[in-house]
């Protein structure tokens, strides 16, 4: 394949799960293999007996990421050197967490951490302790201090046996010495987070997020995260959802999971935006079905949330660009851009609908297509056919704008370098003039 040429997106989207060793489709020659560098790479936590398997584990590995040019062609993850069982847990810029189990360990569960500024790949369990338990989520957060730092801290929600209210277990990389989840912090969450559910996170400007898709958000300074005295219990703010996105319930059955039809995050590091699809919860005619866009303005306290955009699939249809997508298919699954305010990725596919015990039953089954959505100019930018029918698949975020200083270079499919064409090649805003793949490539600024 030919290298000379390549620009490193500003955001992508990654499929949840991860390949590796003995994956059928783990040679996918249609996107290049780029190999993150790894300088550190340690196992911690495990017991004595333990440790040094997993440690040896690790060195052994690769990660590795098949990277598209722009989404909303999707890209995904490779480790290499390990059979594994694996899927992205969590994403906060410099920082991908993923969930796995080794094949042949009984199905143990671990947390592989890469990060980029550290260029580190760090192996840790998840909390066994047997008085902990989860309670809200089983999913994990990337918790920040404050905008820009490189600092961050991994976060699980739970309740110890015997306490009242929930806690939250954390582990830093600072804090590698110690064993992993020995910092716990007490915490209340909101009386009026009803379903006590949480959905997704994330961290804004130096606060922690905890989503749920049904009621609202709910938030904490990260201050009081990384505060090494136990001090108080961490304190939680509650956004409740706008009132016009207030009434839904929660209905495994019957109902698909909020991320079905609903998500919330930050876009182009400047706010926040909640996005929802309607026709989940009530019936609504397909061509009726509509999706909503808010954003989050905290300088009014009682209302919080600015419409900024609403159409409907029939109003969609119309669009530059719909051109010869099927038109009985449904919007779901909804990503934000991290980098255009204008534009959302919405997923087009089926779902199952029947009357169970005199109740609907809307449950997505199936998706066919992933369309880039410019809301102002209102086009579609692009779509792509979904290589599997698989719906909750997807994770948008900005890890690709990151990666320029942690790659290796263009790999084989065993991670090792291959030799590059003569000619300049474009990688994040720099010219890089070389022959072979160098582990630190020669970079030039582009003149305009």
């Amino acid at each position: 394949m030919c290298h000379s040429k390549f620009v490193f997106p500003s955001e992508c989207v990654l499929e949840r799960r991860v390949r590796s060793d003995g994956h059928a489709d783990l040679n996918d020659e249609t996107l290049r293999l780029f190999i993150l560098e790894c300088k550190d790479k340690k196992a911690y936590g495990y017991a004595p007996e333990e440790l040094g398997i997993y440690n040896q584990q690790v060195e052994k590995m690769k990660i590795g990421v098949r990277l598209a040019e722009a989404p909303p062609a999707v890209s995904y993850l490779v480790i290499l050197g390990a059979g594994v069982f694996a899927q992205i847990a969590a994403v906060d810029k410099t920082v991908i967490v993923i969930k796995l189990s080794f094949a042949g360990n009984g199905g143990r569960l671990s947390y592989l951490i890469y990060d980029a500024v550290a260029l580190s790949l760090h192996l840790i369990p998840l909390p066994r302790d047997p008085n902990w338990a989860y309670t809200l989520s089983y999913n994990i957060s990337i918790a920040r201090p404050y905008q820009g730092d490189a600092t961050y801290a991994l976060v699980h929600t739970g309740q110890l046996a015997g306490q009242e209210g929930d806690s939250l277990y954390l582990w830093r990389p600072s804090s590698s010495s110690s064993p992993p989840w020995s910092e716990r912090k007490q915490c209340s969450f909101p009386d009026n987070w009803i379903t006590n559910k949480i959905d997704m996170e994330f961290s804004f400007y130096g606060q922690a997020f905890w989503v749920d898709l049904v009621c609202g958000v709910s938030f904490c300074c990260c201050d009081a995260l990384f505060d090494d005295n136990s001090g108080p219990a961490v304190q939680f703010g509650f956004i409740p959802l706008p009132l016009e996105e207030r009434g839904h319930y929660r209905n495994l059955k019957l109902l698909a999971q909020p991320s079905a039809y609903r998500t919330m995050g930050v876009v182009s590091d400047s706010f926040i935006r909640f996005v929802s699809i309607d026709g989940f919860m009530y019936p609504v005619k397909l061509k009726n079905r509509t999706v909503t866009v808010w954003k989050l303005c905290c300088d009014d306290q009682d209302d919080p949330w600015e419409l900024e955009h609403e159409f409907s699939l029939k109003t969609l249809w119309g669009f530059e660009g719909f051109g010869d997508i099927p038109k009985d298919l449904t919007p779901m699954h909804p990503l934000l851009s991290t980098k255009d305010p204008d534009v959302i990725y919405l997923v087009f596919g089926q779902c199952h609908e029947s009357i169970y015990k005199g109740m609907r039953k809307f449950i997505p089954c199936s998706a066919h297509y992933l369309l880039a959505i410019d809301m102002k100019k209102k086009k579609i930018v692009t779509s792509v056919p979904l290589g599997h029918w698989i719906p909750d698949q997807h994770v948008s975020c900005g890890f690709s704008r990151y990666l320029r200083d942690a790659l290796v270079g263009p790999c084989d499919d065993k991670g090792i370098p291959i030799p590059m064409l003569k000619g300049p090649r474009l990688i994040g805003g720099y010219v890089a003039e070389d022959t072979i793949a160098m582990k630190k490539p020669r970079m030039e600024p582009v003149h305009n």
